[in-house]
């Protein structure tokens, strides 16, 4: 008689891991299977509104695509948040994935009551992150890095974001105490680097506080200023001199800070 074929062994199954918030009528689900250290399947966001189901679906922006798309708390100690972004009673959830790599991406996806159902909106906050309080996102403005100087030169000037309807809105201008703690610190750093040729990162982000600070005439100056003593040396494979002046003024002007 033929042996019998051994049975095939049980391929192992990773348990769902599961993160649970809520804020009034609604609380959310975030599920998720990891593979290894590096790979996770399954990502999935449920949301009961008034004790009935109002969205269930994967919940992966297109810009982080599994496997290697991972839950926020990666880096930081929670993917999921229920929160009143803009005191309008109606609570939005918010998912945060990471999508690895070298200098990347911690991507905030908002999902908002509209109505009839719930809208995705999803935000690159780069490598930067961000902090949430009182409806504010706080983060870096990551269009500063490697623009002056090498990435790990590179300093990023504070940003404020608020989300409303659908809409994120610029609100750095309207919290000067912020951007005078946030100037402070980047000429603190500037200053103890001027001599050298890495400090024109710090110096970008100074400027770029003090144009929204509304004293453009003095950074100005204090540029001119630097650029007579011969400190804006500079790394050679960013603008430095005259053209580190020029390439900073235009920027801001394209970025908004004017």
């Amino acid at each position: 008689m033929a042996a019998l074929a051994a049975p095939a062994a049980a391929t192992a199954v990773a348990a769902p891991e599961t993160e649970t918030a809520a804020l009034g009528a609604v609380s959310a689900t975030f599920s998720y299977e990891k593979l290894d250290d590096f790979q996770y399947a399954g990502m999935t966001l449920t949301i009961t509104r008034g004790g009935a189901p109002a969205f269930d679906a994967v919940a992966v922006p297109k810009q982080c695509p599994l496997p290697y798309c991972a839950p926020g708390n990666a880096v930081d100690e929670q993917s999921l948040r229920v929160v009143d972004l803009d005191g309008d009673a109606e609570p939005e959830v918010i998912v945060d994935v990471y999508t690895g790599g070298a200098h990347c991406c911690l991507i905030a996806q908002i999902f908002r009551w509209d109505g009839a159902r719930y809208v995705a909106t999803a935000r690159d906050f780069a490598d930067f992150g961000y902090t949430l309080a009182d409806g504010i996102f706080t983060t870096g403005d990551a269009r500063f890095g490697y623009a002056f100087a090498s990435f790990a030169d590179s300093a990023m000037p504070v940003r404020l974001l608020t989300f409303s309807g659908g809409r994120w809105k610029d609100v750095t201008r309207a919290h000067p105490e912020t951007l005078r703690a946030d100037a402070a610190r980047w000429k603190k750093e500037y200053n103890k680097r001027r001599r050298g040729t890495l400090a024109l990162g710090m110096l970008a982000a100074w400027v770029a506080d003090e144009y929204r600070l509304g004293k453009r005439a003095a950074a100005d100056a204090f540029l001119r200023s630097e650029l007579r003593a011969g400190r804006l040396r500079g790394d050679r494979y960013w603008p430095r001199g005259k053209a580190y002046v020029s390439t900073l003024q235009r920027r801001l002007r394209v970025w908004g800070y004017v």
